[in-house]
């Protein structure tokens, strides 16, 4: 909408007869209306905003003179008016509107005056429905038969003025927030708003504004400037560092909602979490985020440097900067918390796995429906599914997604112009989100590091010939695994992998290691899985495997080390682990290792852990051993506790 004048025709717009023969301006049809005297007072000081933070004004010689809407009912722009009668409202709600004349005419604008207005000439001289929108963006329905306006019942109609029409309704019409302005503007979750609002950022559009003279020293003003307003809790983002360490790109990608939730012609349902939920979430994750202020490369730089590089993070840690004019000072610890607090919230209804063939609407997925999900998509692109385990040999049910919707904490469900919002004390996700296990595959292109005589190679298994006995002995979880062999028989082969983490397929970068606590564990896959396909009831066709492991990883105490290859780090070894040979069993080589530091969401930096056959030329020879071995998978079992 703009205060200037716009075309439009008569045959579809001007549908009344008294449109051909109306004098007054839809002011002057309010100032001769005393039952309208509230709604008019209100429209009179209501300033006409174009966006959040500039109301549109014009300059008289010296003076700035700000447009309301008694100037738009004024103009020559048709528009539609539904205004309120006095009785309509009480006097303490009309009070509240006047007060936000004052000191919040934006939200004026928004949540009353905008909510009654239309572009154009809305008739009410029809049959059926129809769905509108009104001046504040929101949608609005029409329900001519019964002459309602959403809720709201038209007491008179079709009043028609030269610039448009007017019709009078009982009750105000209903605002309902979306969203966006749901956490930016109720005042009911001020952390969430706070951390919001940071992150709104507002653009000039020179291209579209209307350029003026200049001023005293030569430079453009502008008599009609374009703005608008974005948020990058839309879209995912990068953490740049600041300073000399920039090129490193020591870390990878944030993760926001991946939602427009300002937008009027969506469907969501978000979790919306209260301060208290906040405030719990942040103690329960902090633990998880130790980061120190410098890491070791292991990007393969310390295995070729004579001493190995470093990555100091500690001057982006004071600096979050992530867009032209936008810096705020969260530290590292706090970015990874908010992003894990907040990157699961939203979901898209109508991205949500059908039920019997149906498309979700927002109310049909918000009374149940999302019981009969399979599992929930969030926006950025998480899968959130039930969590079975298994307890005294039965598969028990130990979280339920169920839980985000009308778990423990969980407050209202409140309707949203775009969607619902789930008011929760509790961020009740499952530890599986914010703490998953990290399992990948081990192939040549995970292997960090290995012995020169080492030669591993990949071995794919054919399902066909193979079909009789993998679903009894073990499928690996590509149908391919990794064989460790060395050059020489005499010889212990040995191979190193980078817990980097899993990966992401939705935003394509691997989350990392915790400072928290896990279980390590390897899957091995039997010798005769090779190329005999003989079972191992077949006599001599399984070989055993024992192997020792070391895990290595950084601690603030090495900070200024010279020596920063992985070998050098703090050093874990396992106790011998033996293998049968028989089928694919995953062994676990640590429990309960908790790491000093965090490398969660760091791109450069990771623990490692090495791999090494521990036999003798007599176990090879006569106790049915084989120095190579065959793994599938590396698994650190997440053991943090809810």
């Amino acid at each position: 909408m703009a205060v200037p004048s716009c075309t439009d025709t008569w045959n579809e717009h001007y549908q009344t007869e008294d449109a051909y023969t109306a004098t007054e301006s839809l002011w002057e049809l309010l100032e001769a209306r005393e039952d309208l005297s509230n709604f008019r007072s209100i429209v009179a000081k209501a300033k006409f905003y174009r966006d959040e933070t500039h109301p549109a004004y014009t300059v008289n010689g010296k003076d700035t003179v700000y447009y309301t809407f008694k100037d738009v009912l004024n103009a020559n722009s048709p528009v539609t008016v539904w205004a309120p009668t006095n009785d309509a409202l009480t006097a303490e709600e009309w009070q509240k509107f006047e007060e936000m004349a004052e000191n919040n005419g934006y939200n004026l604008q928004q949540q009353f005056v905008g909510n009654h207005i239309a572009l154009y000439r809305k008739t009410m001289a029809k049959s059926g429905k129809e769905t509108l929108r009104l001046i504040n963006s929101k949608f609005a329905v029409i329900n001519y038969d019964e002459g309602t306006l959403q809720k709201a019942q038209v007491v008179e109609k079709n009043i028609g003025a030269r610039n448009g029409l007017l019709h009078v309704l009982d009750s105000q019409n209903e605002f309902l927030f979306n969203l966006y302005e749901y956490i930016k503007f109720s005042g009911e979750v001020e952390t969430f708003r706070n951390y919001l609002v940071q992150r709104d950022t507002v653009y000039f559009m020179e291209s579209a504004s209307i350029e003026g003279l200049p001023d005293e020293n030569g430079n453009p003003t502008y008599v009609d400037s374009v703005y608008f307003q974005d948020n990058m809790l839309f879209n995912n983002q990068l953490y740049n560092p600041t300073g000399a360490d920039a090129e490193d790109a020591w870390m990878n990608n944030i993760k926001m909602f991946h939602a427009q939730i300002n937008t009027e012609d969506s469907a969501f349902v978000m979790v919306v979490p209260t301060d208290q939920a906040w405030q719990n979430a942040t103690e329960m994750l902090k633990p998880l985020y130790n980061y120190v202020s410098t890491y070791p490369r292991m990007d393969k730089v310390n295995l070729t440097a004579t001493k190995g590089e470093t990555m100091d993070i500690f001057g982006a840690r004071k600096t979050f900067a992530t867009g032209k004019g936008y810096e705020t000072v969260d530290s590292l610890q706090d970015v990874n918390i908010n992003m894990d607090i907040i990157s699961p919230l939203v979901f898209n209804v109508n991205l949500q796995p059908q039920v019997n063939g149906q498309i979700w609407t927002a109310e049909k997925f918000i009374n149940g429906g999302y019981k009969d999900c399979e599992y929930l998509l969030t926006t950025v692109g998480d899968t959130i599914r039930d969590i079975y385990e298994m307890q005294d040999g039965v598969k028990t049910l130990v979280w339920s997604k169920n839980s985000l919707f009308e778990g423990e904490g969980v407050k209202e469900t409140k309707e949203m112009s775009n969607g619902y919002a789930i008011i929760t004390d509790k961020w009740n996700y499952a530890r599986d989100y914010w703490m998953p296990n990290i399992d990948f595959d081990a192939s040549v292109l995970t292997i960090y590091d290995k012995a020169t005589s080492t030669r591993p190679l990949e071995y794919d298994i054919n399902n066909t010939t193979a079909a009789e006995w993998i679903d009894k002995y073990g499928r690996c979880s590509q149908q391919r695994y990794l064989h460790v062999n060395a050059s020489s028989t005499s010889t212990n082969p040995e191979v190193a992998f980078g817990l980097t983490g899993n990966k992401d397929m939705a935003n394509g970068f691997n989350v990392g290691v915790t400072s928290g606590k896990y279980d390590i564990q390897i899957v091995m896959v039997p010798r005769w899985y090779e190329t005999s396909y003989e079972t191992p009831d077949t006599a001599g066709a399984a070989l055993k495997n024992r192997v020792v492991c070391t895990l290595y990883y950084w601690d603030e105490s090495l900070i200024g080390k010279s020596d920063l290859k992985y070998t050098k780090q703090i050093k874990l070894t396992s106790a011998p682990v033996e293998y049968s040979g028989e089928k694919v069993d995953t062994l676990t080589v640590f429990t309960d290792v908790e790491f000093p530091v965090s490398y969660k969401n760091l791109s450069k930096a990771y623990p490692v852990l090495h791999i090494k056959s521990d036999l003798k030329s007599a176990d090879v020879s006569k106790n049915g051993y084989s120095r190579a071995f065959n793994i599938d998978r590396i698994i650190l079992k997440s053991k943090q506790a809810e």
